[in-house]
């Protein structure tokens, strides 16, 4: 929402809340509801939390609390799987990456205390290691899900006593790979070490574009015009932070791709709009992104026009998508 307008949706007084701004909240529920939704209640809780904002509502808070509690909970035991299932593969001779949200919780302090919603978590081999990785999760127990296979994913696994599933990766999907030159993948990944294990982890530069491009291009967000908190979180997340280490010229650079371009900015607007971010240096959105920018916040709106507009333009993007 920005500065001057009145937040007109949940998503956007959700967004305000997450400044610390109440002054929108009138509806406590629908508040938690949004968050629920967006899979950042326990973002919601850790900043509703801190001194420099009003107290919040007590049956909120209290409710907020119970759930970041029972998250910190799943969140150690998503790490503890991701740490057995990277023990596995290095006493086979690999040493996987994690991706998306599992590379952000292997920088934690404590991956307990991780503020994010896991929906599951993603490790990453080389397609010629995808068939012993496979055979090392089975063979440990693991049990892949059914109909969870797809191009660039041997499947997803999960065992008894996991808290969550496990998505094996062998190669990054066609939308984010397209935008990597040979060398890339082996120049922006950083070697770790932590609980005895040994793991790559994207750069920050590489994070931000897999972040932008699995929302906006895999998810289809770019056709779909929907907004997603739980990438944009993160995203504002790094952009804030001083010392991020982001190679801008590399990651300006990939914004001569129309798509990506369209992609990277929309994020960045919608940055601005919701958390009244600056838009990067050399960022200037064009009127159409600014148009489809617009075309975003209002489907936030209007979720029943949201639904109609889909059902019209599917079709056409399907069409010309070849698909």
């Amino acid at each position: 929402m920005r500065a001057g307008f009145a937040a007109s949706s949940p998503l956007e007084i959700l967004g305000r809340a997450l400044c610390g701004d109440l002054g929108h909240v009138t509806d406590w529920e629908g508040l938690i509801g949004a968050a629920n939704d967006q899979f950042v209640t326990p973002a919601l809780f850790h900043r509703l939390r801190q001194g420099d904002i009003p107290a919040a509502e007590p049956e909120a808070m209290a409710y907020l609390g119970e759930l970041d509690s029972l998250n910190c909970r799943r969140n150690r035991g998503l790490w503890s799987m991701v740490a057995e299932c990277t023990g596995l593969l290095n006493a086979a001779g690999i040493v996987p990456t994690l991706i998306k949200g599992a590379s952000e919780l292997a920088l934690q302090d404590d991956p307990a205390e991780f503020y994010r919603l896991m929906i599951d978590v993603d490790l990453l081999v080389e397609p010629e290691e995808a068939a012993r990785a496979l055979s090392v999760l089975t063979g440990a127990g693991f049990t892949r899900l059914e109909e969870s296979e797809y191009a660039h994913s041997p499947g997803s696994f999960w065992k008894q006593g996991c808290v969550g599933t496990l998505d094996l990766h062998a190669g990054l999907q066609s939308d984010i790979a397209r935008f990597l030159a040979a060398d890339d993948w082996q120049r922006r990944r950083l070697l770790c070490e932590r609980d005895g294990v040994r793991f790559f982890i994207p750069d920050p530069s590489l994070r931000l574009l897999i972040n932008v491009s699995h929302d906006m291009l895999h998810h289809s967000g770019l056709s779909k015009g929907g907004i997603s908190l739980r990438y944009l979180l993160p995203l504002r997340q790094q952009l804030q932070q001083a010392d991020a280490g982001l190679d801008w010229p590399w990651l300006l650079g990939l914004r001569r791709d129309r798509r990506f371009r369209l992609a990277f900015d929309l994020q960045m607007l919608m940055l601005q709009e919701l958390f009244e971010m600056p838009l990067p240096e050399a960022v200037r959105p064009d009127l159409a992104t600014r148009f489809l920018h617009r075309r975003r916040l209002i489907k936030a709106r209007h979720p029943r026009l949201a639904e109609i507009e889909w059902a019209v333009v599917k079709p056409l993007y399907s069409r010309l998508n070849g698909q």
